[in-house]
């Protein structure tokens, strides 16, 4: 694929930031590095799930679907970047939902006109988004009602015993949902379909030289790209915050609309060569998964992996936040509930993406900005 070639920014970014370059170069660097790193990572996934079984197949992808992400999220949590990893929690969802979605939508029908797909699967998929939204939305009310009740500014910075309680709490029914659906897949053949679809579909997106992977090297560059985004990751820890002050960009927009950019590249690839294969269920199967891995796995796992690192991150996240995902969950329910899609839908979720950039970005202090 054309966009290994983007490797190279990987060693300039780590010389960079070696000879203590400016946090904007670095991390413009870094993040064009990550970019290439995490479809590595995901090819070399997709080449191991297709050496094995189909059931193992979905076992590797529900484990290392959203590695990138987390592998982020986690560097800057370690770091105290909190604000940025709850608003980067909301916006890998956002990213899927409405630009991946999108993008396969529009791109799909551009080439194939009215594309039809599984509505029993889409509305499946769209009670478990559901269900992800609710656990992450009465962690939110709980946290503001007892702000109003103490009369003090409503934030999401607000530290409660009783919020840290319920987020572990729903946090670990989040967790055992995963491990469930990950039993569903492993024991209901209509599900081990479902799986090996979408194993066919990421197969369908490799290149030649990809589908000549053999096991041992899908292995090397696995691990190799799991190391390179451990070190751009750290790397973007560190510098992301001075990189926003300088070009006055909020925590808030950074996570919401930057950062889910560079893991959602490799799922916006496989959508778009899927869709346009007029394969638009698998697309819309990638994404639905690519969502619940983020809601159900990485964020509960946060949550819990933060009791070690003692920076006590709750399933509290400020109200425009929420208000973005229900709203983004609700248009992809209304738009695919028919069962069939145009380029005027894909659309209609990207100018909806752009929409709520734009919000987040102009939802600070305007002393925050640099003009546009």
């Amino acid at each position: 694929m054309k966009i290994l070639y983007l490797l190279i920014f990987v060693p300039i970014a780590l010389l960079f930031w070696a000879l203590s370059f400016g946090p904007e170069i670095v991390f413009i660097l870094s993040f064009i590095g990550l970019i290439p790193l995490a479809t590595l990572l995901s090819e070399s996934t997709e080449v191991l799930a297709c050496e094995t079984s189909h059931r193992v197949g979905a076992l590797l992808n529900a484990s290392f679907g959203s590695a990138v992400d987390f592998i982020l999220l986690f560097a800057l949590l370690r770091s105290g970047q909190i604000e940025i990893v709850k608003a980067s929690i909301i916006g890998s969802i956002l990213t899927t939902l409405l630009l991946v979605v999108g993008l396969s939508q529009f791109m799909g029908g551009l080439k194939n006109g009215i594309q039809r797909f599984d509505k029993e699967s889409s509305g499946m998929a769209a009670a478990m988004m559901t269900l992800a939204v609710i656990g992450l939305i009465l962690p939110t009310i709980l946290g503001i009602v007892h702000q109003a009740e103490r009369g003090e500014f409503i934030g999401s910075n607000f530290q409660d015993p009783a919020l840290y309680m319920f987020s572990l709490l729903i946090a670990a029914i989040l967790l055992v949902l995963y491990g469930f659906q990950i039993i569903f897949q492993f024991r209901t053949p209509q599900c081990a379909v479902d799986a090996a679809e979408e194993i066919e579909a990421l197969e369908a997106s490799n290149s030649h030289d990809m589908q000549m992977w053999s096991r041992r090297t899908a292995i090397i560059f696995l691990l190799i790209a799991t190391l390179g985004v451990a070190l751009m990751s750290e790397i973007i820890s560190y510098v992301v915050e001075p990189f926003g002050q300088s070009l006055g960009l909020s925590p808030l927009f950074i996570g919401i609309v930057i950062i889910p950019l560079a893991g959602a590249v490799p799922e916006i690839i496989v959508g778009i060569r899927t869709a346009r294969r007029n394969k638009l269920d698998l697309s819309l199967s990638i994404a639905s998964n690519s969502v619940m891995q983020i809601a159900l796995f990485v964020a509960p796992l946060l949550v819990f992996l933060s009791l070690i690192l003692g920076q006590e991150l709750t399933l509290y996240f400020n109200i425009f936040e929420m208000f973005a995902l229900a709203l983004a969950v609700f248009a992809t329910i209304v738009i695919t509930s028919d069962g069939y899609s145009n380029w005027m839908e894909g659309l209609q979720f990207l100018a909806l993406y752009l929409i709520m950039a734009l919000w987040f970005y102009f939802l600070v202090p305007a002393s925050w900005h640099q003009p546009l």
